[in-house]
């Protein structure tokens, strides 16, 4: 099994341990426990979870740490981010708000990555740190963008 397909059980398991488990997951879609094990488990490398499941699931399991699972693995294998739009619409007013938090959150994205480099290797925790300033970034880039595409 590759990497990316590893990854895509993973992140199943993520996302059906955060809908709270094989028999809750099943009654809030349209499969059984059974057809959920074999889609998280490695040892059925032809058994994946369906889009429709995931579209039922994924929503119920924001509350765990790296939502929406599937949906960002899916991302990375297809060489992308998932990049969330924040909720509620900002008026035009506040896009001279949000071009002020550009900037600062592209200092933070440059200190912090300024800071890692300081010793001339960036340690894993410390890409970590920089990977979060970065989403933050695009993450508010996404917020702008949706704001003005309703221009």
């Amino acid at each position: 099994m590759t990497p990316e397909k590893l990854d895509l059980k993973r992140a199943t398991q993520d996302m059906v341990k955060g809908v709270g488990g094989l028999e809750a997951a099943a009654g809030f879609c349209r499969v059984g426990k059974s057809v959920l094990g074999d889609n998280q488990s490695i040892s059925k490398p032809d058994s994946f979870v369906a889009l429709d499941v995931v579209a039922d699931l994924e929503p119920l399991a924001r509350d765990r740490d790296g939502w929406p699972h599937v949906t960002r693995a899916l991302c990375r294998h297809m060489g992308g981010v998932f990049v969330a739009v924040p909720e509620g619409r900002a008026t035009g007013a506040d896009l001279m708000s949000m071009l002020a938090r550009k900037v600062k959150e592209g200092a933070d994205v440059t200190s912090t990555l300024c800071e890692a480099l300081r010793d001339g290797v960036v340690k894993p925790d410390e890409a970590r740190k920089v990977r979060g300033e970065i989403m933050e970034l695009m993450e508010l880039l996404a917020a702008m963008d949706a704001e003005l595409a309703a221009i």
